[in-house]
């Protein structure tokens, strides 16, 4: 059962495309701060003709400050020269009190970032 669905981001392109850093969305809660006791996840990428790498990201602080988030494993997509423009379904678990997604536009568009628990 879907406890909420966020999007995270959406309808976002990039005028001075970076080939280092990565932005973030607004962190939003996750199952360990509704103290889920199922900590599924699930994040839904949709892209148009999107060049650049988007991950996952969580913590397990309350209250997170830059160096508290960690690349959560196997949510990555993208990092090489090809055009996405497919939806891809992410799943992971954890305890996360805060999640966020990391991206790094070089080209094209992320149409939406939309994320379950």
């Amino acid at each position: 059962m879907n406890y909420e669905t966020v999007v995270l981001l959406e309808n976002t392109s990039i005028e001075n495309p970076s080939t280092v850093s990565f932005a973030y969305s607004d962190r939003q809660k996750g199952a360990g701060y509704h103290n889920l006791a199922d900590n599924a996840h699930t994040a839904i990428y949709q892209f148009n003709n999107f060049k650049g790498t988007v991950k996952m990201q969580g913590t397990l602080e309350q209250f997170p400050g830059d160096s508290d988030w960690a690349d959560i494993p196997d949510t990555e997509v993208g990092g090489d020269s090809s055009s996405l423009n497919n939806d891809y379904t992410i799943n992971f678990s954890g305890n996360y009190v805060w999640i966020r997604a990391a991206y790094n536009l070089q080209d094209g568009e992320i149409t939406s970032i939309r994320y379950n628990l």
